[in-house]
C-alpha cells in the first residue's frame, strides 16, 4: 500500500552522505527510515520502498564542537578531535510503499519520534494519507524535487580513480538531454570487502548475531525532478515502482536501487 507523509521537518540532518557526496540527505537515509517504519508495522524486512521529495534544504552554519578529553599529564580537558560534519534543516515529503499495511493512522504513529539521517522530525502534527499508485500520487505534494534513481546506464564509482573520473564526466555532461532533471552525486550503497560468513566476530556491536564487515562506499547519480513536471505527471501505474528506492543485496553489493548494482548495470 502507498502512503504520503507530507512536509516532514527535521533539524540537524546529516548532509554528509559518504566519502564522495555531501550537501543533501542521502537517499539511503530515507530508505532506513522507511525500513524502521515497516518493521514496526510488521512488514517483511527489506521490502519497503521510498520516494523522497525535497522541499527545502538549509545547511547550518558552524561545526559541531570538538570532542574533548583530559590530558594524561595535566588532567586538563583539551580538544582531541574535530568532527567532520555537515548538518542542515530539511523539509521533505515521502511516498512510502509498505507491503501488507493499509492503515494510515498506524503509519502516522510509527513516524512519531523518528529521525531523518540523525535529525529528529519535529512536526507537531504529522500528516499521512493513503495515495493511489499512479501519477495522481504527486497531486497533493507541495512544490519540490523528487529524488529519482538514475538510469542503469549511468556510472557508479567506489574508490578507483578511473571510476571516479568516468563518474564525474557523466555527472557534469557538456549538454543534458531535453527533459532531464538536475544530476547530483549521492550515496547509493556499499561493496563488501569481507565475506560475512567468514568475517571475524567484532566486539561491542549493537547486535552480536549480525555479522559486521568492512565495506567501501559507492557513489552514484540521482536526478532531481520537479513534482510539477510532465515527466512525473504522465507516469503510469506500471512505471511508478521503478522510481522508488528499494534495497537490492546480491553478492558483494548492497545498494539502494537495482540500477546501481553492477549486474543490472552491465546488462543495461
Amino acid at each position: 500500500m502507498l502512503f504520503l507523509a507530507k512536509d516532514l521537518e527535521a533539524s540537524r540532518v546529516n548532509l554528509l552522505m559518504n566519502d564522495f557526496a555531501a550537501g543533501l540527505p542521502s537517499p539511503l537515509a530515507f530508505l532506513g527510515l522507511g525500513e524502521a517504519i515497516g518493521r514496526t508495522l510488521g512488514a517483511e524486512n527489506w521490502t519497503v520502498a521510498v520516494l523522497p521529495v525535497l522541499h527545502r534544504v538549509d545547511v547550518s552554519e558552524g561545526r559541531t564542537k570538538a570532542e574533548a578529553a583530559p590530558s594524561r599529564k595535566s588532567g586538563i580537558f583539551a580538544p582531541i578531535e574535530i568532527a567532520e560534519d555537515l548538518l542542515g534543516l530539511v523539509t521533505v515529503s515521502l511516498l512510502l510503499d509498505i507491503p501488507g499495511v493499509s492503515d494510515d493512522q498506524r503509519v502516522r504513529e510509527a513516524l512519531v519520534g523518528r529521525r531523518i539521517a540523525g535529525g529528529p522530525i519535529h512536526n507537531r502534527d504529522i500528516s499521512v494519507k493513503r495515495a493511489t499508485a499512479d501519477d495522481t500520487c504527486f497531486n497533493d505534494i507541495s512544490r519540490g524535487y523528487a529524488m529519482l534513481p538514475a538510469k542503469p546506464s549511468h556510472a557508479i564509482a567506489t574508490g578507483a580513480i578511473s571510476e571516479l573520473q568516468a563518474f564525474a564526466a557523466e555527472l557534469y555532461p557538456a549538454e543534458n538531454e531535453r527533459g532531464t532533471g538536475w544530476f547530483v552525486p549521492v550515496a547509493v550503497g556499499h561493496r563488501l570487502l569481507e565475506d560475512p560468513a567468514s568475517a571475524p566476530r567484532r566486539a561491542n556491536t549493537r547486535d552480536p548475531n549480525i555479522p559486521h564487515v568492512f565495506a567501501e562506499p559507492v557513489v552514484g547519480i540521482a536526478e532531481l525532478v520537479s513534482v510539477r513536471s510532465r515527466r512525473l505527471k504522465e507516469t503510469n501505474e506500471k512505471a511508478l515502482p521503478a522510481l522508488f528506492w528499494r534495497w537490492k543485496a546480491e553478492g558483494d553489493w548492497v545498494v539502494g536501487h537495482q540500477n546501481y548494482h553492477p549486474n543490472h548495470h552491465a546488462a543495461a
